[in-house]
């Protein structure tokens, strides 16, 4: 019996190959200082088997960090479901601590990229596409995580998502400043945060 790969299969053991290898030469050099030379041989391959299926570095990153909101959202959901009602935000929170220790260095990246998109109307269109996704993911997150559902959040769902994600890019760049912003590893100030999440009733438009 043949232990040969098919097409496809070998398609995707080089793409995860490949974006493994991005990752890593990502997070060790910056957006900025990776070159897609030095990925393809982090990755084994030649210059153009990466240039094959990406015209550039842009291409790439964008592609990882699709790959990588593509995770999170799965991980995202499924405490959702076991935490469904329970008004449990630091559970998230603590999701998002654990995903930032097992790939240390990845929302400076995140932030690094965006600086950069933000100069180039049509990458940042790109960009601003799989950020949506995000802040659509952690809203309907945090509406099923509610004691009482998303009415009863003090800001809607997806303002309290844009909240969380300029937090974390915030907290990202005040931790390379110092590492004890906020309270240090445990940040008190945002698990204080959280709890308000669940206890402040919804603002209405006049008191907004």
């Amino acid at each position: 019996m043949s232990n040969r790969l098919s097409r496809a299969e070998q398609n995707d053991r080089n793409r995860a190959l490949l974006f493994a290898a991005a990752r890593r030469v990502f997070l060790a050099r910056g957006y900025h200082a990776a070159t897609l030379e030095q990925i393809a041989d982090e990755a084994g391959f030649s210059k153009g088997v990466v240039y094959s299926r990406f015209a550039s570095k842009a291409d790439l990153f964008l592609a990882l960090l699709e790959d990588r909101i593509t995770e999170r959202a799965a991980q995202n959901v499924a405490l959702a479901a076991d935490l469904a009602g329970s008004g449990d935000f630091a559970a998230l929170l603590d999701l998002a601590q654990r995903a930032e220790r097992a790939a240390p260095g990845w929302r400076l990246l995140v932030t690094e990229f965006r600086i950069h998109a933000a100069r180039d109307p049509e990458l940042n269109r790109r960009y601003a596409a799989l950020h949506a996704r995000t802040v659509e993911g952690i809203a309907g997150v945090l509406a099923l995580i509610s004691e009482r559902g998303a009415e009863h959040l003090p800001f809607p769902p997806r303002q309290l998502a844009e909240l969380v994600l300029a937090v974390e890019t915030g907290l990202a760049l005040e931790q390379q400043a110092d590492s004890g912003a906020l309270g240090g590893p445990d940040l008190p100030v945002i698990r204080w945060l959280t709890g308000w999440f669940a206890s402040s009733p919804m603002l209405t438009p006049e008191e907004i």
